[in-house]
């Protein structure tokens, strides 16, 4: 069997030959086989005729915008992408995000844009397969012992991690004001091993940080700390009822 047909495959559409080179590059890292091209209808064209698990579409592309493309696709049941998911990337005002999320892209990237924004999003996309829930060499290096381990996880689980699911409930609206508890936590998180946990908190905490207005950013950032809080509950209840 072929060892690269089950590779994610993604098709990035940037006329620019240095973002292009940088996010061809970056998604091959992330070990995709990628396919670039340079305009719109060669682009569109690709997507028709092969399945692509990922479409990547620079909002201002020569021969048709990435919105054109995506439009052609979804209005063409025979085309072999007709439902492959797709990020656009914009160097234009917050104005146009809006408008490429109302034409059926699953999220906008600024441009430029850098490292782990572009990881992010080819994670929450399946590119890169999600971190487990619990490090248990990462939790002994930083213990030193099993039993210190164990110790500090039932605490983590049954006293602060019930106190930050509090915190984030009652503050979703207000996310700034989460930056303490996130700040907190990722000290605790690395005692634990509790590293997807850990990423999601500083995503989250950096991308409040930096003050965005860009509220697509802050939103995903606030449900991949979601899911992750409660995988890492859900690990560490299953790991202390087995111990007990």
């Amino acid at each position: 069997m072929d060892k690269d047909a089950t590779r994610f495959r993604v098709l990035l559409a940037e006329d620019d030959a240095v973002s292009r080179e940088f996010l061809r590059e970056a998604i091959r890292a992330c070990g995709a086989e990628v396919m670039d091209c340079a305009d719109g209808a060669h682009a569109l064209a690709l997507a028709r005729a092969q399945l692509w698990d990922l479409l990547i579409l620079d909002h201002q592309l020569p021969a048709m915008t990435g919105d054109a493309i995506l439009a052609a696709l979804r209005g063409d049941h025979h085309a072999a992408s007709h439902a492959t998911p797709a990020i656009a990337t914009s160097a234009a005002p917050d104005a146009a995000t809006a408008r490429l999320s109302r034409a059926g892209f699953a999220e906008v990237l600024a441009k430029p844009m850098d490292l782990a924004t572009l990881r992010a999003a080819l994670r929450r996309h399946g590119c890169i397969p999600p971190r487990p829930p619990l490090d248990d060499d990462g939790a002994l290096r930083a213990c030193g012992s099993p039993q210190a381990v164990a110790r500090l996880r039932r605490l983590f689980a049954e006293q602060e991690l019930p106190k930050v699911q509090s915190e984030f409930d009652r503050l979703a609206q207000d996310p700034q004001a989460l930056r303490p508890t996130l700040h907190k936590l990722r000290a605790s998180c690395g005692f634990c091993g509790a590293q997807a946990l850990a990423h999601a908190s500083a995503a989250l905490h950096r991308v409040l940080a930096t003050g965005t207005d860009d509220d697509n950013a802050v939103q995903a950032a606030l449900t991949a700390f979601r899911q992750a809080l409660a995988e890492t509950r859900a690990a560490l209840h299953a790991e202390l009822e087995a111990d007990a």
